[in-house]
């Protein structure tokens, strides 16, 4: 059987905000993931002038570019499960859980630089 549990205060915003702290870190994952398959297909935008740019030659930085945007992936959606649990076993004890997590933000640093560093290479090189 459930366990109930009073309602007191804000617990039912602040366990609304975990389960949507969790879905932003999936979409982050899926997004990724989507980015991936992109340098791996070699699929790309094609530019209103030249029709044909869309494709682009196969290269091994794409591949490589590739898994470590899969590996970024599965670390963005370990980091929302640690933070959700978390906050989760910090709700259920009754503490205040606005204190951000020092390993939820070193993860969460490291896909963001591996995003804008994907993003520069994009944008500086045919990969």
């Amino acid at each position: 059987m459930p366990k109930e549990q009073e309602n007191i205060a804000s617990e039912g915003r602040d366990y609304a905000m975990l389960e949507r702290n969790l879905l932003s870190h999936l979409r982050l994952a899926v997004l990724l993931s989507l980015l991936s398959s992109s340098l791996l297909l070699h699929a790309r935008l094609p530019t209103p002038s030249d029709p044909g740019s869309a494709q682009t030659p196969p290269s091994t930085t794409g591949l490589a570019v590739a898994i470590i945007e899969v590996i970024a992936a599965i670390a963005a959606i370990g980091a929302g499960i640690w933070e959700y649990w978390q906050g989760y076993a910090d709700m259920r004890a009754q503490r205040g859980f606005l204190r951000a997590s020092q390993t939820h933000l070193a993860v969460l640093s490291v896909v963001g630089l591996v995003v804008f560093a994907t993003c520069l290479m994009l944008i500086s090189s045919d990969v």
